[in-house]
């Protein structure tokens, strides 16, 4: 059991670490937009806009500048929370784009992780509780099959079935008004346009977290402890939920943190087939448009989004478990 010194320097340690990842975020996230072809000037290409007119934009914009001062008026505008306007949406604040956008991506992501938690987590208890019988192999198999989809194939997918086979669910959109009467009815709303993007990106991580079960509760279930438990008459509920999955839940909770990232990549493909307007789908619009404070806002809120939840993800499990930080 490692002793509560060597687990603040374990954290000490993680701290350092995912601080320098955050300065490797600030830079790539400066370098990204400015390394890819073409300038935010190329969307006006066309028989009217001549070299004057591109070197006065590229000067209204600051793109003219050397680069280092870009740079610093890059990290003064991150830390100040300013990140400028949107060249495509010009004059809008980007982060006035971010506020609109960020809680529909927030709860896309969070519908997704609850309903993969919730449903996998089970799934792959009972599998492992019947390992080797025809309820873990179809519980298996039936996780692999959706595991192996790839994400905008499964979107696509969906949106050919229930939106032009079976028209029940909508395929665009976050809601089908503006105005709500109340916020319960918005909610409604939402929940109904985001049925079928909240499945696509579900089914996949539902099945990881089944196989991460699973595996998890195979290495418990032959303990003497489990062994004990039933020989007292415990019901097989009582003894898989009881007292088998609560130590099988800390990889899982590992797992969850780390997930984050590719929810948010997740994101970006199944926002862009659904047109539903979260960042995903602003980010993948400024890309096209060579937006640079869109795409630099964008990448650094999705990578603190997942490198906190990394973070936490270690914390807790620091927290959770006594062993992890003795070795340091």
């Amino acid at each position: 059991m490692a002793s509560t010194s060597s687990k603040k320097a374990y954290i000490a340690t993680r701290v350092r670490n995912y601080l320098a990842a955050f300065a490797a975020i600030l830079a790539v996230n400066f370098a990204i937009p400015r390394v890819m072809p073409g300038d935010p000037t190329t969307r006006f290409v066309g028989p009217g806009f001549t070299a004057e007119a591109r070197q006065q934009l590229l000067q209204e914009f600051g793109l003219n500048r050397p680069l280092w001062e870009q740079f610093l008026l890059y990290l003064t505008n991150i830390f100040t929370g300013d990140f400028g306007v949107s060249f495509a949406r010009y004059p809008t604040p980007v982060m006035e784009l971010i506020v609109e956008r960020l809680p529909r991506t927030l709860y896309l992501m969070g519908a997704s992780v609850t309903i993969s938690v919730v449903i996998g987590i089970p799934l792959g208890a009972f599998a492992a509780w019947n390992f080797g019988e025809r309820e873990d192999l179809i519980t298996t198999q039936s996780s692999l099959f959706f595991r192996s989809i790839p994400t905008f194939w499964l979107a696509i997918l969906l949106v050919f079935v229930f939106g032009y086979l079976i028209p029940i669910f909508p395929i665009s959109g976050a809601t089908g008004s503006a105005n709500h009467p109340s916020f319960i009815a918005y909610f409604v709303d939402l929940t109904y346009h985001t049925v079928l993007p909240v499945v696509t990106m579900s089914a996949y991580f539902l099945a990881g977290y089944t196989f991460l079960m699973r595996g998890s509760l195979l290495d418990i279930l032959p303990e003497n402890y489990i062994k004990i438990a039933e020989s007292k008459g415990l019901s097989e509920r009582q003894v898989l939920f009881g007292h088998a999955v609560p130590p099988a839940f800390p990889p899982v909770l590992t797992q969850l943190g780390f997930q984050i990232g590719r929810l948010a990549g997740g994101a970006v493909l199944v926002e862009t087939v659904f047109s539903y307007p979260g960042m995903g789908q602003l980010m993948f619009e400024a890309v096209l448009a060579r937006d640079y404070p869109v795409i630099q806002a964008t990448f650094f809120f999705l990578a603190i989004m997942v490198l906190g939840s990394m973070f936490l993800a270690e914390i807790l499990y620091t927290i959770i478990d006594p062993r992890i930080g003795g070795s340091e």
